[in-house]
């Protein structure tokens, strides 16, 4: 499925393939491909994962984003592996 700029009706989903059901924090951090940093807070979900629902703006670039989970359990902070996600322009 391609992901498109401006693209609101989309959900980003990323597997840690551990266990995080315990997490107190979810979050996406984010590298757009003009460089900058962020993060999005996220959700666990199917216990393996970290969700977030994308909101209007939020992808704002085409070119190649960077994304990894970041979890906290018990005051340690663990990271999933990163994802390298292609957003495309559109035709409108």
């Amino acid at each position: 499925m391609a992901i498109f700029n401006g693209q609101s009706l989309l959900t980003i989903e990323l597997d840690t393939s551990y266990d995080i059901s315990a997490a107190t924090s979810a979050k996406i951090l984010y590298k757009k491909p003009d460089g900058t940093t962020g993060e999005f807070v996220g959700v666990v979900s199917d216990t393996t994962k970290v969700s977030y629902t994308v909101g209007v703006g939020d992808i704002d670039q085409d070119g190649t984003w960077t994304m990894q989970a970041l979890v906290v359990i018990g005051g340690l902070s663990g990271y999933g592996n990163k994802a390298f996600i292609t957003v495309e322009s559109s035709l409108a």
